[in-house]
């Protein structure tokens, strides 16, 4: 009765089922119960997946290296976590989008026929991006990985010999992925890009502490930084650089519209007309040049002796002094009253003046040296 007891006790606590190597081709004669969070069924030759909709306390399910096809019949599996389908013949990952507490997919190298190559499905990727946190797609003949762009929450990304060939096709994805931690890209045609390491580590920020099995130093995140910032300076001053020759190209443009206008239009001395051809509607307003006017010389300015000898009444005064002193040199005769006439004389504040003979300097000028002369007795 007591090994009865135990061994019933034995069934009941029953955790971990191994039904690996044992060259199982289908799913069957499992009895499913509560206790049973671990089921391992690697390395048999299973082909499809089935009859496992009643382990709903399932944690782990291992079915690698078998001969399956299809992902199905798993959303059943609400408690989920890890599920392994490595070394099968899956060619699309799909119908997991159900399995919401499911962190790890390990789905690498499947042995397709032919030409086929490897799939995401949108949707199903999508509704894994809360809660995926693990995947591995080693080996899958990749050449790009623009479907895992929803994966927000993936910290370990498994994704070494794949067919990236540069890191062109590796950052855009990895920049995000704002929860990566753990990368692995070794044995892609990408890891032989210059720069590749500061690259990748550059886009995938701050979070990444394992890159190809290396951890990432603090000098390296130091020269990322520097190199960032140089490269936006760069980027900087050639669009500057940029922008100052599409302005001298305008420029030149315009000019050289201005010149074709210039050569085409005629102009007319006489009467100012324009003629020639000027295009109305074009991409700078060109308004034609006026005419050169010919200029008109002045007459020259005649000023009267009268007016350049009389500026003041002064040297009105003083001019007639002299003049009465020299005699007749000047052609003036003294009236009675003391004012000085003649008969082609004018009256000029109240003297009569004569503006045929007028009186220069120079003769002024000699006249003061012969009256400073002293005079012999």
């Amino acid at each position: 009765m007591k090994h009865k007891k135990s061994a019933k006790k034995a069934n009941t606590n029953l955790t971990h089922i191994y039904l690996n190597d044992k060259n199982i081709t289908q799913i069957a004669n499992i009895y499913p119960t509560k206790r049973i969070l671990v089921l391992y069924l690697h390395n048999n030759q299973i082909s499809r997946i089935e009859k496992l909709g009643g382990f709903t306390h399932l944690t782990h399910l291992y079915l690698q290296w078998n001969n399956i096809r299809k992902i199905e019949n798993l959303d059943g599996l609400k408690n989920l976590k890890q599920l392994y389908l490595g070394y099968n013949k899956i060619a699309k990952l799909e119908n997991l989008g159900n399995l919401k507490k499911l962190e790890q997919i390990h789905i690498e190298r499947q042995l397709l026929d032919g030409a086929a190559r490897f799939d995401f499905d949108e949707d199903c990727m999508k509704a894994l991006a809360n809660h995926l946190k693990v995947l591995n797609i080693k080996k899958l003949k990749l050449t790009h990985m623009s479907a895992l762009e929803p994966l927000w929450k993936l910290e370990v990304l498994l994704a070494s010999e794949n067919n990236f060939k540069s890191t062109d096709d590796i950052t855009p994805v990895i920049s995000a992925l704002y929860s990566l931690r753990v990368l692995d890209l070794q044995g892609c045609v990408a890891q032989k890009d210059v720069h590749y390491r500061e690259k990748v580590t550059a886009a995938a920020g701050h979070k990444l502490l394992l890159l190809d099995g290396k951890m990432i130093s603090q000098s390296t995140r130091n020269f990322i930084k520097n190199f960032q910032t140089i490269k936006q300076e760069k980027k900087r001053r050639e669009l500057a650089a940029n922008g100052e020759e599409k302005a001298k190209t305008a420029d030149n443009s315009k000019c050289s519209l201005d010149s074709s206008i210039g050569s085409e239009g005629t102009f007319a001395a006489g009467g100012g007309h324009i003629r020639g051809h000027f295009p109305t509607n074009s991409l700078f307003q060109v308004t034609p040049r006026r005419p050169v006017c010919p200029r008109i010389p002045r007459k020259p300015v005649v000023r009267s002796p009268v007016l350049l000898k009389t500026m003041s009444a002064h040297f009105g005064d003083e001019m007639f002094g002299r003049a009465e002193i020299r005699g007749l040199d000047a052609g003036l005769v003294m009236s009675e009253r003391g004012t000085l006439s003649n008969n082609n004389g004018v009256m000029l504040q109240g003297k009569v003046m004569k503006a045929e003979v007028p009186v220069f300097k120079d003769k002024i000028r000699v006249q003061r040296k012969v009256q400073s002369l002293p005079s012999i007795d």
